[in-house]
Order: structure tokens, then C-alpha cells, then sequence
């Protein structure tokens, strides 16, 4: 099968189209040919050597967690799917997964994808996986919203997955107030955000009215201490990255009435399929542009540049080179 892969760590110049053996599904797997996937931020991380543990270190390296596409075949006693299947998720985030979903053909987990909707794209529902069920397990499971009057604060409301939070929080019942760039405003608001702040306003926590269950920062550009005064009692400062500001702030909050969490996000089924419900009735991720998958170092520049917003969306069928 075709792959782009990346030669070795450290820049996006390192990947090339290379030919690799097509994975083979085991007992209750499925081998996927993958019609898309998007860029997400552990993609770069992981190219630029900077998180090495959110992927396994085999080279040549293929990245790309989010993918859908047709099942082309099925692992033995596998009941649940069939060849012609459309079916969407994500790849594991973690060093035993040394898969990609920019190759032609991915092997997942039966128990761990879902059923494309018929009336969404490949592109949509690739873009939403890992952003809308990181957004929906933090939210829902980590935050622990009350069942009214649930307020919750999102910042990088023009990312993949800040804006994407933005709609999952709505579906939630719960006022937003999103917190970006200008430009990422006008699409918070466009998803139903009730109030927004501008990143670039000197006095951000001021400006925040009211206090919150959740306040979620999926870039981790804020830290706990800033926010603390704006948590209810019981409210959670939800962040994606592990670092020694985190686990500083981790300590501290122990002494508090407010937590501070890590997200850890989990490909499971049920919501993917609460997911794909959603999308099914229109539920729709902000797409930035898209690229066929051999201009993916084009692609990660968009990405590296930081200007975009929601998700950038790889082409992969019919996305490669047939030049020799």
C-alpha cells in the first residue's frame, strides 16, 4: 500500500511516499481503506519530536489518527462489520499504536469505530472524530455538568478542537462562552457561543462574567491558577498536555474546591455512535481546507502557521502520487 511517512524526527521535510505492506485484521478487526483524515495537533508534535510518547517510534513512520472510510475486509469471527462498510473513528493515541491513517489502509478495532452516516461526508466525518469526542468526554465525563444552569468556557475557540467544543457544549445544554482570536469569534458565535472574549484583551479573567463547571483549554495555554476564582465549587480546569505547570497546578488544586484534570481521550463506540447521530442531523465541524495526502507537508505548514480554523482535512484516496 502507499504511506506518506515520515524518515525520522524533527521536520515536515522528512516525509516521503513510500510503498509499505498492507496491515492485516486479527480476531475482531477490520481492515479500513481510508477515504480521510485530518490533521490534529499530536500529529505535529509527534513529527516535530517534541511528544514522542503519542505514537509508536517505528520508521518509517505513518501519523494520522482520524480517519473514515469502507471496510475492505474483516478479521476472523468478525460479525459486526462487512466489506463495503462505511465506518469512521480515530487510531489509539500512544506508543503501542504504529499506524497512520495517511495510507491507503488502516486496521481497526471492530468494538472501537462507527457507522458513517450516509448523508455525511468522509471529510466531515473524519474532521470530527478525535476533536468532537475529546470535547464530549471532557465536558460530559471529566466536567461532570449538572443536569441545568451548566456554564462551561472554552478557550482556542478556532482550533480543531476548541471550536468543535464549542458545538458539543451546546448539545450539552450549556451556555458557552468562547474565548480566541477575532476571527475565531465570528465562528464561536456562528456555533451558538452566548458570549466571547477576545485572546488579545489584557484582562481576560475580568472579562469572563460569571463562574463556571468547566472551563476547557484544548491548546493548554492557560493554567489553572489564572482561572481558579472563575470555577464554581466542584468545577474542573480541563487541559490536553502534561506539563510541570500542570502537575504544579494539579498539586495545588488539591487543597481547593475546584480540580484540574488531563484529558486522555478514548475511542469508544457508544459515542462515536452518539457522534455520528449528531452529525446525521446536522451537526457540522468547521473545515479550514483540505489537502490531497501527497501535499501533506503543504498541509502542515497551513497547520504550523496557526491562523486557521477548525480542522485541517487530508484527501487520501486518490490523494497520492502515481508518479514512480
Amino acid at each position: 500500500m502507499r504511506a506518506i511517512c515520515l524518515s525520522k524526527y524533527g521536520s515536515i521535510d522528512n516525509l516521503v511516499q513510500t510503498e509499505l505492506p498492507t496491515p492485516q485484521p486479527k480476531n475482531r478487526q477490520v481492515l479500513v481503506r481510508v477515504h480521510a483524515s485530518a490533521l490534529g495537533p499530536a500529529d505535529l508534535k509527534v513529527a516535530l519530536g517534541k511528544v514522542k510518547f503519542l505514537h509508536g517510534r517505528r520508521f518509517p513512520m505513518v501519523l494520522g489518527y482520524d480517519f473514515s472510510g469502507v471496510v475492505e475486509s474483516v478479521g476472523p469471527g468478525e460479525t459486526q462489520w462487512q466489506p463495503g462498510d462505511c465506518v469512521f473513528g480515530f487510531l489509539p493515541y500512544g506508543p503501542a499504536n504504529n499506524q497512520g491513517a495517511f495510507a491507503e489502509f488502516i486496521v481497526a478495532q471492530a468494538d472501537q469505530i462507527a457507522r458513517k452516516p450516509d448523508n455525511v461526508s468522509h471529510a466531515q466525518a473524519a474532521a470530527a472524530a478525535t476533536s468532537a469526542l475529546t470535547a464530549l468526554q471532557c465536558i460530559r465525563d471529566q466536567g461532570g455538568l449538572p443536569a441545568t444552569d451548566a456554564r462551561v468556557l472554552i478557550t482556542g475557540a478556532s482550533g480543531a478542537v476548541g471550536s468543535t467544543a464549542v458545538l458539543v457544549a451546546k448539545r450539552l445544554g450549556a451556555q458557552v462562552t468562547a474565548l480566541g482570536s477575532p476571527s475565531g469569534l465570528e465562528l464561536a458565535r456562528r456555533f451558538g457561543a452566548d458570549a466571547v472574549i477576545d485572546r488579545k484583551n489584557p484582562n481576560l479573567v475580568d472579562n469572563a462574567v460569571g463562574t463556571f463547571n468547566v472551563i476547557f483549554d484544548p491548546a493548554a495555554a492557560y493554567r489553572w491558577s489564572q482561572w481558579k476564582g472563575k470555577l464554581k465549587h466542584g468545577g474542573a480546569f480541563i487541559t490536553t498536555l502534561p506539563s510541570a505547570a500542570f502537575f504544579a497546578d494539579k498539586l495545588n488544586s488539591l487543597f481547593s474546591p475546584s480540580s484540574v484534570a488531563l484529558a486522555y481521550v478514548k475511542s469508544k463506540q457508544k459515542d462515536l455512535e452518539l457522534l455520528a447521530g449528531w452529525l446525521e442531523s446536522g451537526f457540522e465541524v468547521a473545515v479550514d481546507s483540505t489537502y490531497p495526502v501527497r501535499e501533506l507537508a503543504k498541509a502542515y505548514a497551513r497547520y504550523q502557521k496557526g491562523d486557521y480554523l477548525g480542522r485541517i482535512v487530508i484527501t487520501v484516496d486518490g490523494g497520492f502520487s502515481t508518479s514512480k
